[in-house]
């Protein structure tokens, strides 16, 4: 092949079935399986053999510049520590107490969850309840007189709301209690 038809093979590149195949033949790392059969295509393919020409000397170029990499003098000794290091089995007190301690700020971690929903469900609880006790709130005040449950020197809507202000300090501390004395996840682990 002369010159100009190598030009003219470089120009086109390899074929796309072998193209990545030639860079693996080039650095070594074909499969065997596969190298019979890109041997017997670059026996008949000019564009390949051109192109894996060129590879070859492309790293040929490569290797006189580069400078090969040098290591370290205690580089082998580095390498022996961080073998060990990895293949020694932990200390399975210090593996417990840190699993344990994970363990403990998960448990924390939801149960501040848990008392935001309680706080949330006590909120809409509280809203429910008070809706529906301040719609009663032209009725109650009748109710209350009409069973004498009013005492001397009030008015049944101050009554009412003393009322109202009660049932929302029981529901409230009811939640609070619930909260305080943990959450289910902690009672059940």
């Amino acid at each position: 092949m002369n010159t100009n038809d190598t030009d003219i093979a470089l120009a086109l590149g390899p074929c796309a079935d072998y193209e990545f195949d030639l860079v693996e033949l080039s650095e070594r790392t074909l499969a065997p399986d596969r190298a019979p059969r890109v041997q017997q295509h670059l026996a008949h393919c000019a564009r390949c053999r051109a192109y894996l020409a060129e590879l070859s000397a492309l790293d040929a170029a490569l290797a006189a510049t580069l400078p090969a990499p040098q290591l370290q003098a205690d580089f082998d000794a580095r390498l022996a520590q961080r073998i060990a290091a990895l293949q020694r089995t932990p200390d399975r007190a210090s593996a417990m107490a840190a699993a344990e301690r994970e363990h403990e700020q998960l448990l924390r971690a939801l149960g501040r969850e848990l008392d935001w929903r309680a706080v949330l469900n006590a909120t809409a609880l509280g809203t429910v309840i008070g809706g529906a006790l301040l719609a009663l709130n032209s009725i109650a005040p009748r109710l209350l007189q009409a069973n004498d449950l009013v005492p001397a020197g009030f008015s049944a809507a101050a009554t009412y709301s003393l009322v109202l202000a009660a049932a929302f300090v029981v529901t409230g501390l009811g939640f609070a209690r619930r909260s305080a004395g943990g959450s289910l996840l902690r009672s059940v682990g």
